[in-house]
């Protein structure tokens, strides 16, 4: 069923994946459309995606969210989308435009304007650079939404999408978290959704009525006095009624936007049920498309068979691999690189245009073509972890005779770690996904086999890439003491009694702890910093936290280990340089980071043996980290 065609109005699909507006931070400084941000498209309409939903674009410059927010508020734009559209449509997709005005979250810097608010809700709106529409400037927005839908019409768009999600300014109107208004555009549901109804009847009447109209929007806000299913059905029924021609859901908005780009706390197709509702409750008059970390064919084909939606959204499993519905269509499914819903790449790095932690190209399409080098050469790489995976892949994608050495039985090194604790299972395809297409690649994977620097010399590769990883940092006090690593926590390599203490609350101590609780330990963190997993992905912190303190595990914070007797005793120094004695433990866990470990790397240095190193053996870091640097150093032999 995910592969056969689908009408929205008069459009027709040719399959119902459809990609959904992603802020990529592309544009241009002025909102134009760039090269970059078509190339990016492009790149997913070869894939073989149905319909592409170009990002949030603002229809007059006061409504910019963004640094590099797209927007289309001027003709002079048009030229740009119309380059946009042509690409897409010459890599045979079709194209849809989100159009947006931000309202409460607008930013004045870029957009250079006061936020234009729906009602000030002390505590929630911003209090300075705003100011609450009147009668006369709803009506002008509303205009703009008009005008910049004829532009988008003029620039070869197949549909229009009216964002109403993520509390931008429409949903503004809608909730009434945000709307406290007394005139005709507040108060009562026909009240609050009298603004998105009069834009679509704006739109339609440039349109026509054969133009296909999408709406997209959260179904549950996830805040008090907030949009709930409940009232979501009832949304759904008056666009319907009012004739917009297919529904698209998400949820959340900037207060819980954990729901609108989750973490592997929930599920694969975790918001599908909620569709289904709303899909029941319009008596499935139009087309319905579902979000919600749905980036494999098993979820997709589910939803659809089950009657929950019509069409699935597919965001980040698109940014991880472009290439994924056409994979799907051939049954090469094992070859599709998974999104591991971390976030790093695409929220992470939205301030300097997003990328995908394990795609490196995503968002570089057109810096890194991945053509053929002109003088194949012989390389080597040292270390089967993230970063020795991908050099090895990108250079045999490049042409290059590659083989790949591993002193363990298995490949992918700290992902073998780092998908063990609750909710990162999202990294177990990620190892299957390299120990399918390497050899496909000509890579020759040798596993069992520590290479030494003798090894390297008899072997005489043109190229060797060094990617040996990292271990636990362990200080010098805890040399002799008795101790263990997180990684050994994890891995059940130590035992681990009931009563445990952590000695490091960051991103590790504090996903080992909820690992352990879960097993129903007695959990203390103990963390020098001022809180704990700070250097965790904001979203899927929002998903820890509370599940620590449902799990009762306890913390001290701003305190420092300054030393940890035989008995397990362990002496603390808290901010004010005050010290005490922890007692009682069964183990003592320690997370302090991990160090690099490069000793093959060393020695082909002091032969004078030319070597990249990659990844952790340079410095520690995350997936994404290892990965990048893995296909810079992979693609630059």
């Amino acid at each position: 069923m995910l592969f056969t065609p689908i009408n929205i109005n008069k459009l027709t699909l040719r399959n119902r994946i459809i990609m959904p507006a992603m802020v990529t931070g592309h544009a241009a400084i002025n909102g134009e459309v760039s090269d970059r941000l078509i190339n990016y498209h492009a790149e997913r309409a070869k894939g073989g995606v149905a319909l592409q939903i170009v990002e949030a674009c603002y229809v007059e410059l006061g409504g910019n969210c963004y640094a590099r927010g797209l927007g289309l508020s001027d003709d002079l734009m048009i030229k740009g989308f119309k380059k946009l559209t042509d690409a897409i449509h010459a890599n045979g997709g079709k194209a849809a435009l989100q159009l947006m005005h931000g309202g409460r979250i607008a930013n004045p810097p870029t957009s250079l304007h006061p936020r234009r608010l729906v009602s000030y809700v002390p505590g929630l709106t911003p209090y300075d650079d705003v100011r609450v529409m009147d009668i006369e400037e709803i009506e002008y927005i509303i205009d703009c939404f008009k005008k910049a839908a004829e532009r988008a019409i003029k620039a070869g768009f197949d549909a229009i999408e009216i964002h109403g999600a993520h509390g931008y300014l429409i949903a503004q109107f809608m909730s009434p978290y945000t709307n406290k208004r007394d005139d005709i555009y507040g108060g009562c549901l026909e009240n609050r959704m009298r603004f998105p109804v009069e834009i679509l009847k704006a739109i339609r009447s440039v349109a026509g009525p054969d133009f296909p109209i999408l709406f997209r929007y959260s179904i549950n806000e996830y805040v008090p006095n907030g949009v709930t299913p409940e009232l979501a059905k009832d949304m759904a029924k008056i666009m319907v009624e009012n004739g917009i021609d297919a529904l698209h859901f998400s949820a959340g908005l900037a207060e819980s936007n954990q729901y609108t780009i989750p973490s592997g706390a929930l599920g694969r197709g975790w918001n599908a049920d909620g569709a289904e509702a709303i899909k029941e409750a319009i008596g499935s008059k139009v087309p319905v498309s579902v979000a919600g970390r749905i980036n494999n064919r098993e979820t997709a084909e589910a939803i659809l068979a089950s009657g929950k939606a019509d069409l699935v959204s597919m965001g980040r499993g698109l940014l991880a691999d472009p290439n994924a519905p056409i994979k799907m269509q051939e049954k090469k499914d094992a070859e599709i690189r998974p999104c591991v819903a971390c976030n790093d790449g695409c929220v992470g790095k939205m301030s300097v245009g997003f990328t995908c932690a394990v795609n490196p190209r995503t968002g570089y399409e057109g810096r890194y073509p991945m053509t053929k080098v002109d003088r194949p050469k012989r390389v080597v790489v040292v270390g089967g972890g993230p970063a020795g995976m991908q050099a090895a892949l990108t250079a045999a994608e490049r042409g290059h005779e590659v083989a790949l050495y591993d002193k363990n039985d298995e490949l992918g090194g700290l992902v073998n770690v780092a998908m063990l604790p609750p909710n990162k299972d999202p990294y177990t395809p990620l190892i299957a996904y390299y120990a399918e297409v390497l050899p496909k690649a000509g890579v020759n994977v040798v596993l069992n086999s520590e290479v030494t620097l003798d090894d390297i010399k008899a072997m005489a590769p043109d190229a060797t890439l060094v990617a040996t990883g990292s271990l636990p940092v362990v200080p010098r006090f805890c040399s002799e003491a008795p101790v263990i690593t997180a990684e050994d926590a994890l891995k059940g390599t130590a035992p681990v009694g009931n009563k445990v203490l952590i000695m490091g609350g960051g991103l590790v101590g504090s996903e080992t702890a909820e690992f352990l609780a879960e097993q129903g330990k007695d959990v203390t963190i103990l963390e020098l910093r001022e809180d704990i997993a700070m250097d965790m992905e904001a979203r899927s912190r929002k998903f820890l936290m509370p599940r620590l303190k449902e799990l009762n595990v306890k913390t001290i914070l701003e305190t420092e280990v300054a030393e940890i007797g035989c008995d397990k005793r362990v002496k603390i120094r808290n901010k004010y340089k005050e010290e005490s004695w922890l007692e009682g433990f069964d183990t003592l866990v320690i997370s302090l980071g991990y160090r690099a470990y490069n000793p093959l790397l060393q020695a082909l240095y002091s032969e004078e043996i030319p070597a990249t190193p990659v990844g952790d053996c340079i410095k520690a870091g995350k997936v994404m980290d290892a990965i990048h640097q893995g296909f810079l150093a992979g693609y630059a032999v």
